[in-house]
Protein backbone atom coordinates (compact mmCIF):
# COMPACT_ATOMS: atom_id res chain seq x y z
CA UNK A 1 0.00 0.00 0.00
CA UNK A 2 1.43 3.19 -0.54
CA UNK A 3 1.20 6.54 0.82
CA UNK A 4 -1.38 8.08 -1.53
CA UNK A 5 -3.64 5.25 -0.94
CA UNK A 6 -3.73 5.89 2.84
CA UNK A 7 -4.28 9.48 1.77
CA UNK A 8 -7.59 8.40 -0.53
CA UNK A 9 -8.95 5.73 2.42
CA UNK A 10 -8.74 8.72 4.58
CA UNK A 11 -10.18 11.35 2.68
CA UNK A 12 -13.33 8.71 2.16
CA UNK A 13 -13.63 7.86 5.91
CA UNK A 14 -13.42 11.61 6.67
CA UNK A 15 -12.09 13.30 9.70
CA UNK A 16 -13.85 11.44 12.36
CA UNK A 17 -11.30 8.48 10.90
CA UNK A 18 -8.37 10.15 11.25
CA UNK A 19 -9.43 11.68 15.02
CA UNK A 20 -10.64 7.75 15.52
CA UNK A 21 -6.81 6.35 14.58
CA UNK A 22 -4.87 9.20 16.08
CA UNK A 23 -6.54 8.50 19.22
CA UNK A 24 -6.05 4.95 18.95
CA UNK A 25 -2.26 6.04 18.34
CA UNK A 26 -2.19 8.04 21.47
CA UNK A 27 -3.60 4.53 23.53
CA UNK A 28 -1.15 1.96 21.81
CA UNK A 29 1.28 4.66 23.01
CA UNK A 30 0.50 5.30 26.52
CA UNK A 31 -0.26 1.69 27.02
CA UNK A 32 2.90 0.68 25.79
CA UNK A 33 4.58 2.95 28.22
CA UNK A 34 2.58 2.03 31.37
CA UNK A 35 2.93 -1.48 30.04
CA UNK A 36 6.60 -1.42 30.05
CA UNK A 37 6.45 0.33 33.53
CA UNK A 38 4.49 -2.03 35.23
CA UNK A 39 6.48 -5.09 33.70
CA UNK A 40 9.43 -2.74 35.23
CA UNK A 41 8.20 -2.61 38.63
CA UNK A 42 6.85 -6.09 38.55
CA UNK A 43 10.58 -6.73 37.92
CA UNK A 44 11.81 -4.77 41.44
CA UNK A 45 8.80 -6.66 43.34
CA UNK A 46 10.17 -10.11 42.47
CA UNK A 47 13.58 -8.86 42.92
CA UNK A 48 12.59 -7.72 46.21
CA UNK A 49 11.12 -10.89 46.83
CA UNK A 50 13.82 -12.84 46.11
CA UNK A 51 16.49 -11.07 48.42
CA UNK A 52 14.10 -11.01 51.24
CA UNK A 53 14.27 -15.16 50.76
CA UNK A 54 17.64 -15.11 50.94
CA UNK A 55 18.01 -13.01 54.13
CA UNK A 56 15.09 -15.28 55.59
CA UNK A 57 17.01 -18.35 55.04
CA UNK A 58 19.65 -16.58 56.52
CA UNK A 59 18.13 -15.76 59.66
CA UNK A 60 17.01 -19.13 59.86
CA UNK A 61 20.63 -20.28 60.20
CA UNK A 62 21.33 -17.87 62.87
CA UNK A 63 18.58 -18.44 64.47
CA UNK A 64 19.32 -22.13 64.57
CA UNK A 65 23.03 -21.10 65.45
CA UNK A 66 22.04 -19.01 68.60
CA UNK A 67 19.29 -21.84 69.68
CA UNK A 68 22.17 -24.47 69.20
CA UNK A 69 24.64 -22.33 71.21
CA UNK A 70 22.17 -21.80 73.98
CA UNK A 71 21.36 -25.58 74.37
CA UNK A 72 25.27 -26.71 74.65
CA UNK A 73 26.13 -23.63 77.14
CA UNK A 74 23.37 -24.69 79.15
CA UNK A 75 24.40 -28.37 78.85
CA UNK A 76 28.09 -27.17 79.99
CA UNK A 77 26.30 -24.98 83.16
CA UNK A 78 24.63 -27.68 84.65
CA UNK A 79 27.53 -30.19 83.96
CA UNK A 80 29.53 -27.26 85.94
CA UNK A 81 26.85 -27.45 88.98
CA UNK A 82 26.63 -30.96 89.29
CA UNK A 83 30.48 -30.97 89.62
CA UNK A 84 30.05 -27.51 92.06
CA UNK A 85 27.96 -29.57 94.15
CA UNK A 86 30.05 -33.07 94.42
CA UNK A 87 33.08 -30.29 95.34
CA UNK A 88 30.68 -28.95 98.10
CA UNK A 89 29.75 -32.57 99.09
CA UNK A 90 33.65 -33.72 99.75
CA UNK A 91 34.18 -30.32 101.13
CA UNK A 92 31.32 -30.71 104.10
CA UNK A 93 32.46 -34.26 104.12
CA UNK A 94 36.45 -33.07 105.04
CA UNK A 95 34.95 -30.49 107.04
CA UNK A 96 32.73 -32.93 109.53
CA UNK A 97 35.48 -35.25 109.36
CA UNK A 98 38.39 -32.63 110.56
CA UNK A 99 35.67 -31.30 113.34
CA UNK A 100 35.28 -34.41 114.59
CA UNK A 101 39.13 -35.14 114.69
CA UNK A 102 39.33 -31.73 116.12
CA UNK A 103 37.00 -32.71 119.39
CA UNK A 104 38.44 -36.00 120.01
CA UNK A 105 42.11 -35.07 120.10
CA UNK A 106 42.62 -31.84 121.02
CA UNK A 107 45.80 -31.79 123.61
CA UNK A 108 45.82 -28.28 124.36
CA UNK A 109 42.32 -27.62 125.31
CA UNK A 110 41.62 -27.66 129.17
CA UNK A 111 38.22 -28.53 129.00
CA UNK A 112 37.73 -31.95 128.18
CA UNK A 113 34.92 -32.88 126.68
CA UNK A 114 32.64 -35.90 127.51
CA UNK A 115 30.50 -37.54 125.52
CA UNK A 116 27.26 -38.87 127.45
CA UNK A 117 23.86 -39.91 126.64
CA UNK A 118 22.54 -36.63 126.72
CA UNK A 119 25.59 -35.62 124.53
CA UNK A 120 26.06 -32.43 126.74
CA UNK A 121 29.56 -31.61 127.46
CA UNK A 122 31.09 -31.90 131.14
CA UNK A 123 33.86 -29.79 132.25
CA UNK A 124 37.04 -31.60 134.47
CA UNK A 125 39.36 -29.06 136.04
Amino acid sequence: MSWEEIFKSLVFWGPGAVIAGLMLWIFYKLATNLGMKFIDAQKDQATALGRQAQSMEGLQQAITGFVTKDNSEHREMLVLLKYIAQQQETNRTVCEEHTEHRKESCPYRKTILKITSTEEPVEED
